[in-house]
């Protein structure tokens, strides 16, 4: 592992996005998101994919800076294009566009389409919570997932999270998609040389295994069963058709491309039926009453805070060489200083 600044990571991320052609306001944007999620020292779906996201802009295939544009409107819901644009600028503007619809409404929705994937769902989720909303978004993908006890992949994950004020310091955050497992876990435990629970997924055959690379040979499948699938529906629903795109394997338009991703974002003003302080107050209460039944019950959201805040603490976080040597590398590239 490697040790890095934490404020020397944030700048070199900037400056890449920047030399990988963002303007200024997009950098400090996506740079935002980044460390957000990098924070969380969960170990993906964070800073790991900023090579990935470099290449992407690079090669053209995603845009830097998109031209979004309204399709419709109609008082608290809003659907946006998104012009192929880097998948964490179009959900960042989504969620804040809903927060303004919020602030004017009490609620907003805001959905756009044709962009790409947008990390974790916490750090949008996170700054809405910080400004006082209750925040709220989900993703669509290609089908990747199979239906309870099917081998066939027939729908996306449905990533989704959201983050609501509490009076404790930190959010309550959940961040999750709608499969036991998400890619990057998997990825994770295939390196590790580890198993994983039955449940989790099936092999190429249909069969119930343990082995993380059979699965992703294979299919995961939707948590709960028959439940986590139902969720699964409305999620792409809310994102594919809310926001005009694709649905499953439908491809798109002109590309042929299947699995383009639309995001939508859901914004409640906190204080809009009464004060903020009350708010926060009973939201920490369902946290305190919980606890007191089961003393040491950690929320969702407490974990990611406590290990961010050790991390601002000590000002600097543990990278895997493997990354840093990728990164090291576009930065060469771009004629740029090194991470570390």
């Amino acid at each position: 592992m490697t040790k890095v600044f934490t404020n020397r990571l944030e700048r070199f991320t900037q400056q890449l996005l920047k030399a990988a052609g963002l303007n200024d306001s997009n950098a400090a944007t996506v740079t935002d998101v980044f460390m957000r999620a990098t924070l969380r020292d969960v170990g993906h779906h964070d800073i790991y994919e900023l090579p990935g996201r470099i290449d992407g802009l690079l090669s053209g295939k995603v845009k830097a800076n998109p031209e979004i544009s309204l399709i419709h409107s109609f008082g608290a819901l809003e659907n946006y294009e998104g012009d192929q644009g880097l998948g964490e600028l179009c959900a960042s503007f989504v969620m804040k566009r809903a927060e303004q619809l919020a602030e004017r409404f009490g609620i907003g929705l805001c959905s756009i389409r044709n962009t790409h994937h947008i990390l974790a769902s916490a750090p949008y989720v996170e700054a809405s919570a910080e400004k006082g909303y209750i925040g709220y978004i989900i993703t669509r993908g290609a089908p990747t997932m199979g239906a309870p006890g099917r081998k066939e992949k027939v729908i996306g994950t449905s990533p989704m999270g959201y983050a609501v004020p509490t009076d404790k310091g930190y959010p309550l955050m959940f961040d999750a998609c709608l499969a036991y497992t998400s890619n990057g876990v998997l990825a994770e435990k295939i390196q590790a040389g580890e198993r994983v629970p039955i449940g989790w997924g099936l092999d190429a055959e249909g069969n119930p295994t343990d082995d993380p690379a059979a699965i992703a040979k294979g299919t995961r499948l939707p948590m709960g069963g028959h439940k986590g699938f139902g969720l699964t529906l409305l999620g792409e629903v809310l994102t594919g058709i809310l926001s005009e795109g694709q649905i499953v394997d439908e491809p798109q338009s002109g590309t042929g491309v299947i699995g383009v991703p639309s995001h939508t974002a859901l914004c409640i003003k906190a204080d809009g039926l009464f004060g903020a302080d009350t708010f926060k107050r009973r939201v920490s209460e369902i946290i305190d009453r919980m606890e007191r039944r089961a003393s040491g019950l950690q929320v969702p959201g407490q974990g990611s805070h406590t290990r961010k805040m050790k991390i601002i603490c000590e000002g600097a976080i543990d990278l895997k060489e493997e990354l840093v040597n990728k990164l090291n590398e576009r930065a060469r590239s771009l004629q740029l200083e090194t991470l570390a």
